[in-house]
């Protein structure tokens, strides 16, 4: 049992916990980022003094993968301490707390469906997700930046939450089943702080 106070309201729920990072991690990304992009504009001047177009080339590669690698760290090293991220399910709501302890709420009554996806991630790579829609119409969505309010919209994607499969410490079979059972369930979700631990696969 977790509990949590978001938007002025406190309660207790199931906390189905995602992995950590480690700060290493975010350190060595931090370092690889600034080496890349000192690399690119190095390449820059270079190609300026040289009248040659492949520094300039390497300014376009490369940079980004240094902006990347920052945005990386920085994602990983504002994490608080003491903050354990994950899906926490309450009598009244779906919550998504990341490692800096920001919270994303959905009601329940604002759920409109719980369902698999796969997402492709480049190549030949897959990861599966458990989506948790929104109705289009829930006042929920007008929490959600307008700019990705508006992409969802445009691909008719009502999924508010999407959690992928491999960020939980617990089997996401079982995660996937206790949110679909809940939401079919609504008269068994004031039971939820009494439901049994479901961290074993």
């Amino acid at each position: 049992m977790e509990d949590i106070e978001h938007d002025g309201l406190r309660e207790s729920g199931l906390l189905l916990a995602f992995g950590k990072t480690h700060k290493i991690v975010g350190v060595l990304a931090a370092i690889l980022g600034m080496v890349l992009l000192a690399a690119a504009g190095g390449n820059a001047v270079a190609a300026v003094v040289e009248r040659t177009w492949f520094g300039l080339g390497a300014l376009v590669v490369v940079g980004p993968l240094g902006v990347v690698a920052l945005l990386s760290a920085y994602l990983i090293l504002r994490g608080r301490r003491g903050v354990v991220p994950g899906v926490l399910v309450t009598p009244t709501r779906i919550l998504r707390r990341d490692n800096a302890g920001d919270v994303v709420a959905i009601p329940w009554h604002d759920v409109s469906a719980i369902e698999p996806r796969i997402l492709k991630q480049g190549g030949s790579s897959y990861s599966n997700l458990i989506a948790i829609e929104a109705h289009p119409t829930a006042p929920v969505w007008e929490s959600v930046n307008p700019a990705l309010r508006r992409l969802a919209r445009r691909r008719d994607d009502s999924a508010l939450l999407k959690v992928q499969d491999n960020a939980l410490l617990m089997n996401p079979l079982i995660a996937y089943h206790l949110l679909r059972h809940y939401l079919a369930n609504p008269e068994q979700r004031r039971d939820i702080c009494h439901a049994a631990p479901v961290d074993q696969p």
